[in-house]
């Protein structure tokens, strides 16, 4: 009897072990939302509460006290989009459009995270390497094309200008 009494003990002291040692989350994702912006929004639900909140993936993963409250794999998700944040380029080309004034092509650009859009031309984003260096690669080549072909008919008209003028001096 003794005996028995000591395993049982034994055993409920190793049941109340595991319990304290195995991991519960309080927090887990919900939802995951991609807004117009190119940013990434969670939907975070409190564990057997009906609360939730939104928050951004990088706010989550700089709060160690949050980081600990999620299960591996709501971690993984939100460091993946934390990755895609990263490696997405920081500019996005909108629209581009001849302008009517000068012969030159304007582009609508939009930084993300900020909703206000941005007129240049290709030769004033060449000029800026903080956009160029953050633009996709296929964006990058296209304003240099741009630039290179409207350099080239500037010096086209330049010569053409020098030569009429050289022309009538002569005469």
């Amino acid at each position: 009897m003794v005996v028995t009494k000591k395993i049982s003990k034994f055993f409920k002291f190793l049941a109340d072990l595991r319990q304290k040692n195995t991991y519960t989350p309080a927090y887990r994702l919900v939802e995951i939302n991609h807004t117009e912006m190119d940013e990434y929004i969670v939907t975070v639900q409190v564990i057997h509460k009906n609360s939730v909140f939104q928050a951004k993936p990088e706010e989550i993963l700089a709060n160690d006290y949050l980081v600990d409250k999620f299960s591996p794999q709501d971690i993984r998700a939100l460091t993946y989009l934390g990755y895609l944040m990263i490696n997405n380029p920081k500019y996005k080309i909108l629209a581009q459009r001849l302008s009517e004034k000068h012969d030159s092509v304007l582009f609508a650009l939009r930084k993300r995270g900020n909703d206000k859009i941005i007129i240049k031309t290709a030769d004033e984003i060449m000029r800026e390497t903080d956009i160029i260096d953050n633009l996709k690669a296929k964006d990058a080549q296209t304003i240099g094309y741009i630039a290179a072909t409207e350099n080239i008919a500037n010096e086209e008209k330049a010569k053409t200008a020098l030569k009429q003028s050289l022309e009538c001096s002569k005469c």
